[in-house]
């Protein structure tokens, strides 16, 4: 038996919707103890469905161990999901997954049936398209008891096939006592939903969700077929210059492979160094893409305001359409206002990011920080 203990996906804002989702689905058991007649009043009934009850049977439960499970899973998976869908979209997508989970239950079945477990099905379902290379620590015991880590991908993907087989196991007669097609309509739901909001930029896009990472198959697979069809990467010959060899480029290679092995080692005072130097050497220096904006944002941590705001420019002039412009504008546009006094830099770039910005946070943070550069202008 496997049980998930944690994932290890950092969050930045504190879950809180997750967390009073969880309160109420454990008040509502409690509530179920004192009043059993609630569960058969509120459950959702596919003989006489109501349009209330496929809101209330997914906070109902039936046993102690029901309730637990449903709450270890929406703990382990859904505060992350929180996290990237904020409070009002996680509770709206929460809801949600419960109707679809209920709806595809009443167009299977006849039995009545409880639980969060098809709302908590569209949860990991969201994660798995969210977070696909994140990795869950998991609690076993067969033989021995004892925790191992795999990738979150492939535990969700096989508890969702075990579904599968169950449900098809009882379509060829066998028993039933779990709605494995709530589980197996909530699941699909919120893996589809999160997908067409990712493609539609309703959610902000990083370099971990599940796009971006078909996205680096496609190019892998790619350069593998130009390579079977001939193609030489390495036989490119560059052409010869015609005018003086600069003398600093042999130091500038050996400062960008400094910083590159340092990034890679987890370095980042050593890479820091190093940037300072490349930057000395020549302004118009960019590293990799990642490799830029890790320094960039260790720079502002580290309070070094001016050297992350020129990092940031210069991430935003190699890279203007990468995933991450949009936010690196926010980050720049506040860097300039708050901590550069430079309203005359920070206005643009903050209205540049509010026509990128998806994410109604951030475009608010925006424009309030545009008011007060437009209030401490007019006085």
């Amino acid at each position: 038996m496997f049980i998930p203990l944690r994932t290890d996906v950092p969050l930045r804002r504190t879950p809180w919707m997750n967390w009073a989702l969880m309160l109420a689905n454990v008040l509502v058991f409690a509530a179920q103890l004192a009043r059993p007649d609630l569960t058969k009043n509120f459950d959702l009934n596919p003989r006489d469905p109501q349009i209330l009850h496929y809101f209330t049977y997914a906070f109902l439960h039936a046993t102690p161990l029901h309730l637990l499970g449903n709450m270890l899973f929406l703990y382990i998976f859904g505060n992350n999901v929180n996290d990237r869908l904020g409070h009002v979209g996680y509770l709206g997508f929460y809801l949600a997954g419960g109707v679809i989970a209920g709806a595809a239950h009443v167009l299977s079945d006849s039995a009545p049936v409880i639980g969060a477990s098809g709302a908590v099905f569209a949860v990991t379902g969201a994660f798995l398209i969210l977070f696909p290379r994140a990795h869950v620590t998991l609690l076993y015991f067969f033989v021995l008891i004892g925790v191992a880590e795999i990738a979150s991908m492939w535990f969700i993907l096989a508890y969702f096939a075990l579904n599968v087989v169950n449900q098809f196991s009882v379509m060829m007669g066998g028993s039933q006592q779990v709605a494995y097609t709530a589980h197996i309509g909530g699941a699909l739901f919120g893996s589809a939903a999160c997908m067409l909001m990712l493609a539609l930029r309703l959610l902000p896009r990083d370099a971990f969700d599940v796009i971006s990472m078909i996205d680096r198959w496609n190019r892998r697979r790619q350069f593998r077929d130009m390579v079977a069809s001939g193609y030489d990467p390495f036989g490119y010959v560059p052409p010869k210059r015609s005018g003086p060899a600069d003398p600093n480029q042999e130091r500038i290679q050996e400062v960008r492979a400094t910083i590159a092995e340092a990034m890679a080692r987890g370095n980042l005072p050593e890479a820091v160094k190093g940037f300072m130097e490349l930057r000395a050497i020549d302004p118009a220096q960019v590293l990799s893409r990642q490799n830029q904006l890790d320094l960039a944002n260790h720079l502002f941590g580290i309070e070094q305001h001016a050297a992350a705001a020129d990092a940031y420019e210069g991430y935003l002039r190699q890279y203007p359409k990468a995933d991450q412009a949009d936010h690196v504008l926010l980050m720049l546009g506040l860097l300039y206002a708050r901590y550069l006094n430079r309203p005359d830099k920070a206005a643009p770039v903050l209205e540049q990011a509010t026509q990128r910005l998806r994410n109604e946070r951030d475009i608010e943070l925006a424009r309030e920080e545009l008011a007060k550069i437009a209030g401490t202008a007019a006085r």
